[in-house]
């Protein structure tokens, strides 16, 4: 890995404080001092979580190649592709009366169900971690959620 690591880690924790950073990571704050000091070298398991968490292309992290964030499409495109059925209709329904509060065209509708279907096709490709972890963020994004995949299930 590129020796300028620390300073990349640094920038993403950015104006967080490392105990901040560390918790939102889950490691100890003497981890993350240790990594922006240069004593120790992040382990991937952990590029991968700032990855994940912060939006930074694990290439950036590592090497300091390319672009830092990844872009939204990818950002969305990684997260679809974790969610359950249940999880779906809750993001879109929520999408949509948001954006559409009267009750939405049949046009409108054809349209959810075939982002509905990718996003489905999406889910079924992930691993059973991936899909906790957006879960847990699905969850933290719409705090309806658990209220409405508890209706749904009854």
């Amino acid at each position: 890995m590129d020796s300028n690591i620390k300073l990349r880690i640094k920038k993403v924790r950015n104006n967080t404080t490392q105990e901040q950073f560390a918790k939102a990571l889950g490691v100890t704050r003497q981890t993350i001092s240790q990594i922006e000091r240069g004593i120790n070298t992040p382990s991937n398991q952990l590029i991968k979580l700032i990855s994940k968490e912060y939006g930074i292309r694990e290439e950036w992290i590592k090497k300091g190649k390319g672009e830092m964030r990844k872009s939204p499409e990818n950002i969305i495109m990684e997260a679809v592709k974790y969610l359950s059925d249940v999880e779906i209709k809750a993001a879109l329904n929520k999408l949509n009366d948001k954006f559409n509060p009267s009750k939405p065209e049949e046009e409108d509708k054809a349209t959810v169900y075939k982002i509905l279907d990718f996003l489905k096709e999406q889910y079924k490709k992930g691993d059973q971690d991936m899909r906790g972890y957006l879960t847990i963020k699905l969850k933290k994004a719409f705090p309806e959620y658990e209220e409405y995949t508890k209706k749904q299930n009854e």
